[in-house]
């Protein structure tokens, strides 16, 4: 069937596809570029590049020079590759930046003059005998392409290719080498740049999960055994060292002292004032059985703002619970207020433990939080919690807030215990979640009558 063209529709121009495939060139150059662009590191990449680009442009020897971190006028060889009788590349010097600090440095000699000019030279009827820094290695050279290779405005390095025939290269080479020799050294500087990211990034890696390692020991190694009382506990870590703090302190009369605590920020600062805390409670004068929760979180402020923390604080519920009159006595300092879960019929019954707004700790030298009691019955429940559970953001970055918190309550298995109520807090947090990381600690400490 044949179309007809329309009037007014151009020609076709005609079109010849060359198959390319029985190149053998061009074959060998997609090789090359397929596995330079897999190298993570910049010795693979030179590697896979030195040993293809010679098949395409053969060399008899090729010298990598570098000035950077050196004296004036002076060099280390930093690559050495010479022809074998198989016309494989033998590379006799690998991997200069890990070997850096082993390679000597040179003056003088037939590089010192080529590194005196900074410009690409194109050398015939080369005299290479008895050369002080390279000897008689590449006497029988007759050639040689110099090409300055840039970083940052500046010769740092250089690529000197050699042949044996006296007049092996061309200008057309020269020109075409040093744009290569300079793009190929951009390619391995930043290789370079990245390997050392990746070394640095597992360096502090391994030091933030030491410093998680820490601060996980400081937490409470078991859950106390009080009269009246069920306490679970938990503490699930964000991917980076936080700031999340719980802790027990046993008292007299049976009684039990509860804190938990979250610094503001993340990371080895925030897990450092953790520590502080750690150790601020429990050097309290005295100890702290005969203090008020006021008195402590006031004392724990005090101590804070010495330290000049500069902007850093912590937000704070310090409780004490007394198994004899059933009374939990407690005094916040900006931390979200407890939920007090309670059973009535047909189900539970969730409110926020009273708590006017104050200042956080470690702001202000002097911090007076009041204080409030609540008597903690059997079958009722005190949920305190880090804003890493309320802040608990989904794939829509919408939150799960208190008045989701307050929802979960209300269908917990409170009836099972504190435990049961952590659990389906759990759940719902990770549904919430589905998919999306921890953006920060998430603690929970729960306190139910029994």
């Amino acid at each position: 069937m044949r179309l007809s063209r329309g009037r007014g529709e151009l020609p076709s121009p005609a079109v010849d596809v060359i198959d390319t495939r029985q190149n053998v060139r061009l074959a060998i150059l997609l090789e090359m570029l397929e596995d330079v662009s897999r190298a993570v590191e910049p010795e693979d990449a030179v590697r896979a590049y030195g040993d293809r680009i010679g098949k395409l442009r053969p060399l008899d020897a090729l010298l990598g020079i570098s000035q950077r971190n050196v004296p004036e006028g002076m060099y280390k060889i930093t690559r050495r590759v010479l022809s074998s009788d198989g016309g494989v590349p033998r590379h006799e010097i690998r991997d200069p930046w890990r070997n850096w600090d082993s390679i000597e440095a040179h003056t003088g000699g037939f590089i010192g003059g080529i590194i005196a000019r900074p410009e690409p030279r194109l050398i015939h009827n080369l005299f290479l005998k008895d050369d002080p820094v390279l000897g008689d290695r590449l006497a029988d050279m007759g050639s040689c392409l110099a090409m300055p290779v840039f970083d940052g405005g500046r010769v740092l390095n250089w690529t000197l290719m050699f042949r044996r025939d006296a007049r092996g290269f061309t200008i057309d080479e020269l020109e075409q080498n040093v744009l290569t020799a300079n793009l190929f050294g951009a390619m391995t500087k930043n290789l370079v740049s990245l390997e050392q990211i990746n070394r640095l990034n597992e360096k502090l890696r391994q030091q933030f999960e030491e410093v998680a390692r820490v601060q996980r020991a400081l937490l409470p190694k078991r859950i106390p055994e009080v009269s009246g009382l069920r306490i679970a506990a938990s503490y699930l870590p964000s991917q980076q060292a936080g700031g999340d703090y719980y802790d027990f302190f046993e008292l007299p009369g049976g009684r039990l002292g509860v804190m938990i605590a979250d610094v503001s920020g993340h990371g080895p600062a925030a897990a450092t004032v953790m520590a502080m805390l750690h150790a601020i409670i429990h050097a309290f004068p005295g100890g702290a059985g005969a203090a008020t929760p006021a008195e402590i979180v006031a004392f724990v402020n005090r101590q804070l703002t010495s330290a000049n923390m500069d902007g850093t604080f912590a937000t704070a519920i310090v409780a004490r619970f007394d198994p004899a009159t059933r009374e939990l006595r407690y005094a916040c300092a900006g931390h979200p207020p407890a939920r007090r879960v309670l059973p009535v019929a047909g189900g539970l019954r969730v409110q926020a433990l009273d708590g006017e707004a104050t200042l956080p700790l470690g702001i202000v030298d002097e911090l007076h939080v009041p204080e409030h009691r609540v008597t903690l019955d059997p079958g009722q429940h005190v949920v305190l919690y880090t804003d890493g559970i309320t802040e608990t953001f989904n794939a829509r970055r919408e939150i799960l807030g208190v008045e989701g918190l307050d929802r979960v309550l209300e269908q917990a298995r409170a009836a099972d215990g504190p435990q049961a109520v952590i659990d389906t807090i759990h759940a719902a947090v990770l549904g919430h979640a589905g998919r999306h990381a921890r953006d920060d600690d998430q603690t929970l400490v729960v306190l139910s009558g029994e």
